[in-house]
């Protein structure tokens, strides 16, 4: 099976306001497994931030645990900047005690502050890149603090927290499993009916990724009606939100029958086949070769009606691909549909 990666977001900006503008998306290569499609970057840290890095963090971090709740939370929206692409800066604000006021933030907005809540969790995110971060941003009770935000009625911040669970899963099993037992799958399914682009490709992305490896999150995702949602999706005018419901397709529907079935039945394979046949970059194209590659393993009626669309011949033309993932996603699904 191909395992397609989804990856977290992370943050950016030039002040907390404006946290919901960072959209940006990268993609990772596909693996063996299922497919990696990476979450959200939000921003980068620019060199004299790195420079400064250590001293500004400090200042920031004192900020960020002031009584003043507008200060603090622009501190967050700040730290979640200067943590998007440094690993130091991101062991730092661990380090520093960041973490109990990120979360205090999370549980208990202040009023008159709206965009608190978007900036500590889009900072969790962020922080959630560094593996032992994951860990410690876990056994600090985040998970149930994240899926309460979730719930709540602020979208914005629902957006950020389920960013931050996607990066919170990524590599990481452990996570997986308490992101399920924390009760975040209905909710973020929940979220793929917003109207909001940002807020669904967060949603899937986080979706997506705790099915990595994970056969009962991907049951529980199926039962809370995920994958019409996800076909819906498909048919986005955004490329982005198309990438990440194929890469959830492809993670969710992996060596699982009853989901490969369901995705058949709501119509994904003739608009997977369609979408691989369009021009597009690789990084569409590459989860979509994914999904129809573990589509059709071990489904001999997904196997014979793709063959019926003409999945194959579409699947040719990407044979030679220049890009390494679609040229490797698109060889194992042919293989799949015209092997033994």
């Amino acid at each position: 099976r191909l395992a397609v990666a989804s990856a977290p977001p992370r943050g950016r900006g030039a002040g907390a306001p404006t946290l919901s503008d960072l959209q940006a998306q990268q993609v990772s290569e596909a693996g063996p497994d299922e497919l990696p499609c990476p979450p959200g970057m939000f921003g980068m840290a620019t060199e004299e931030e790195e420079e400064y890095g250590h001293e500004m963090i400090e200042g920031l971090l004192q900020m960020l645990k002031c009584q003043d709740p507008r200060l603090s939370a622009k501190a967050a929206a700040a730290l979640c900047n200067l943590c998007a692409e440094s690993e130091p800066n991101r062991e730092q604000v661990v380090a520093g005690g960041g973490l109990p006021r990120l979360l205090d933030m999370l549980d208990r907005p202040a009023a008159g502050v709206p965009f608190m809540q978007s900036a500590a969790a889009a900072c969790l995110c962020n922080l959630a890149a560094n593996p032992d971060s994951k860990i410690a941003i876990a056994k600090s009770g985040a998970m149930e603090v994240l899926v309460a935000v979730l719930r709540g009625s602020n979208l914005s911040a629902a957006a950020q927290a389920a960013g931050a669970l996607w990066s919170l899963c990524v590599d990481n099993d452990h996570n997986k499993r308490l992101v399920a037992d924390a009760g975040a799958v209905p909710h973020l399914v929940q979220l793929l009916r917003s109207a909001d682009l940002f807020t669904v490709s967060q949603a899937a992305g986080a979706l997506s990724e705790c099915s990595i490896r994970n056969d009962s999150n991907k049951t529980l995702v199926s039962a809370a009606g995920a994958i019409p949602l996800l076909v819906t999706m498909l048919q986005s005018g955004d490329l982005n939100v198309r990438r990440l419901a194929s890469c959830a397709l492809c993670n969710v529907c992996a060596n699982h029958a009853a989901n490969k079935q369901q995705a058949r039945e709501a119509g994904a394979l003739p608009l997977l086949v369609r979408q691989l046949g369009e021009p597009s970059s690789a990084a569409v194209l590459s989860p979509i070769a994914g999904a129809i590659c573990n589509l059709s393993m071990r489904s001999s009626d997904n196997r014979l009606e793709l063959l019926r669309l003409g999945a194959a011949d579409v699947l040719r033309r990407h044979t030679e691909s220049s890009s390494p993932s679609l040229r490797c996603n698109a060889l194992a699904a042919l293989n799949q549909l015209e092997g033994p």
